[in-house]
């Protein structure tokens, strides 16, 4: 396993990106898809960021060394984060950072979270706790030889729910989400849509290609700054992701 960012073969296929905050068990379901994907043919790469923004950062990466030390066919990164953003700053840290180095993968990403069985629903429905079940449909959506994807991005292992442009956050967020102003700070113009597509858990299976192809890496840089900054919050970008990644 390795510290970020080391850079890796130009070879690789897949990425798959892991917003660990303290849930218990990652280190589990992570080796056992690291083992699935170590047994895929010679011509495939896969590897696997994991980004922690708990407070116990090197006790979960010793946890992580340990049972990932026989499985030397993956590259696994291990990265600590401050915990701000959410994962909306893990999935853009990520982006950025890949950009950043021009090893973007040439497949696809899934990102997902710590316990991402915590949103499960559709689609992809039928996938219990069971780590070879989940091992298994998640490597057979990530591999050169997976389905067309149905949207770019797809969302993952979650459920969805269309929400209007101005929208209360809930009872425990009682703010309100001002979309169209973050519409405008993010593509400059007015805004196109009246509804967006809220994929709780926010994890998304992203078609990498055209993730490096659609915005320029200055566009993501700047979406993370103002990210960082407080002036678009994490729970405004959830609802932006299958925008984002859609040629908007």
């Amino acid at each position: 396993m390795k510290d970020m960012l080391s850079s890796s073969s130009s070879r690789s296929v897949s990425d798959v990106v892991v917003a660990w905050y303290n849930e218990p068990g990652v280190e589990r379901w992570v080796s056992a898809l690291a083992f699935a994907f170590s047994e895929r043919p010679a011509g495939e790469r896969y590897r696997i960021f994991v980004f922690h923004k708990g407070s116990t950062a090197e006790d979960a990466k010793q946890r992580l060394f340990d049972v990932l030390g026989k499985c030397s066919d993956v590259d696994v990164f291990f990265e600590h984060l401050d915990n701000v953003g959410r994962e909306a700053d893990t999935w853009l840290h990520y982006t950025v950072a890949r950009l950043r180095a021009g090893d973007m993968p040439v497949n696809r990403v899934a990102f997902l979270q710590g316990d991402p069985w915590d949103h499960f629903g559709t689609p992809h429905g039928g996938m219990e706790r069971n780590l070879d079940v989940f091992s298994s449909k998640l490597v057979a959506l990530l591999a050169p030889t997976a389905h067309p994807m149905a949207s770019n991005p797809e969302p993952l292992f979650c459920n969805l729910m269309n929400e209007s442009r101005v929208m209360r956050r809930g009872l425990s967020h009682p703010q309100r989400l001002d979309l169209e102003r973050v519409w405008v700070e993010a593509f400059g113009c007015e805004c196109k849509v009246d509804s967006y597509v809220f994929a709780a858990g926010a994890q998304y299976l992203v078609d990498a290609v055209r993730l490096s192809q659609e915005k320029p890496l200055s566009w993501w840089t700047s979406l993370h700054h103002k990210l960082r900054a407080d002036e678009i919050n994490a729970w405004e970008i959830e609802r932006f992701w299958h925008i984002f990644g859609d040629g908007v």
